[in-house]
């Protein structure tokens, strides 16, 4: 699966998960899925390790399990000029911290 094209990236209404959503090579779309940790017991990560889902998080479709490492070499040659997904980038790089404000 490789990334043809991001078209959305957002914040969740749920307190703070991050996903954007792309084409792949493969003629389907996908959304790469950081679940936010803000209602468990104290966590010194701020979200959960990336979950990759056909047709979005919403369809529950588990596609790929990543660990940090293997998520941030998912991300590292993406470009998307957008707020949140650049928030959703940081909070990769630093295998689930808090995203700095852009």
């Amino acid at each position: 699966m490789r990334v043809q094209k991001i078209w959305g990236a957002d914040i969740y209404r749920d307190g703070g998960s991050y996903g954007f959503c792309f084409d792949s090579d493969d003629g389907q779309w996908y959304e790469f899925f950081l679940k936010t940790r803000a209602f468990e017991p104290v966590s010194p990560e701020s979200h959960q390790p990336p979950i990759i889902y056909r047709n979005g998080c919403n369809s529950g479709e588990v596609v790929l399990r990543l660990s940090w490492e293997e998520a941030q070499a998912f991300v590292a040659p993406l470009r998307y000029e957008n707020r949140r997904f650049m928030e959703l980038i940081d909070i990769v790089m630093t295998s689930g911290g808090t995203a700095r404000r852009h």
